[in-house]
């Protein structure tokens, strides 16, 4: 084979990849990102790899991040669930902050080993819910505006940053968050389900957690 001709069977393949949707993620698009990341992707079956991708749109109070949990069953397949939700205060809560140093974000581009505990009760306001129970980076965000500002970085703080239900209706977060990740309750089912699956496999209750960003995936191809 001439080079010529190799080196077209190769602009070939490179023209066939595909870049990444943010709106269209599979299990594997989120694993190749956090290995790239230097992220731990946990490949015993039925370890949950759980997590959540922060979009770019810094001002919106939707649901417009994404909370994942993904894992390797018994045959080695990766397979999962993603799920639109928050991963930060709704608006309100970016005005009227609990903390008068304004809003914690968590800090993403990060993995947070064991940080999170689902409790079936008790976990978020007596219900069920991912319990921060371990320590996370934080932004803290001071002008009380509705913008999300990462700046005034905090590093292994527990600001009680739980993902739970947040309600049953709608697109708003609204009064849902005040720094928690979370989605509806349809959807937290979904997430439920596969912590419970994790636990029946005798592999515990505690979960780390990967806060990524869209722009992570820029540049990536499937």
């Amino acid at each position: 084979m001439s080079n010529t001709e190799q080196g077209g069977k190769i602009a070939g393949k490179l023209n066939d990849m595909k870049p990444i949707d943010i709106n269209n993620l599979t299990p594997q698009d989120i694993k190749k990102v956090m290995l790239g990341l230097g992220m731990k992707v946990f490949t015993k079956p039925y370890d949950m790899t759980k997590g959540a991708i922060r979009t770019a749109d810094n001002h919106s109070g939707k649901f417009n991040d994404w909370l994942f949990m993904i894992y390797h069953d018994d045959k080695g397949v990766l397979q999962g669930e993603i799920v639109e939700g928050t991963t930060d205060a709704g608006l309100y809560y970016r005005t009227h902050p609990m903390h008068p140093d304004g809003t914690a974000i968590i800090q993403h581009s990060k993995q947070y080993p064991l940080s999170h505990t689902y409790m079936e009760t008790n976990g978020h306001r007596g219900e069920e819910a991912f319990r921060q129970t371990g320590l996370m980076d934080y932004f803290r965000d001071p002008n009380y505006d509705e913008y999300l500002d990462f700046v005034n970085p905090e590093s292994g703080k527990n600001h009680a940053t739980n993902e739970h239900n947040m309600g049953t209706l709608g697109d708003d977060v609204h009064t849902w968050s005040a720094g928690c990740s979370g989605t509806v309750k349809k959807l937290m089912r979904k997430l439920y389900n596969l912590a419970k699956l994790q636990i029946k496999h005798g592999l515990g209750a505690k979960f780390s957690y990967a806060m990524l960003h869209e722009n992570d995936f820029e540049n990536q191809t499937k």
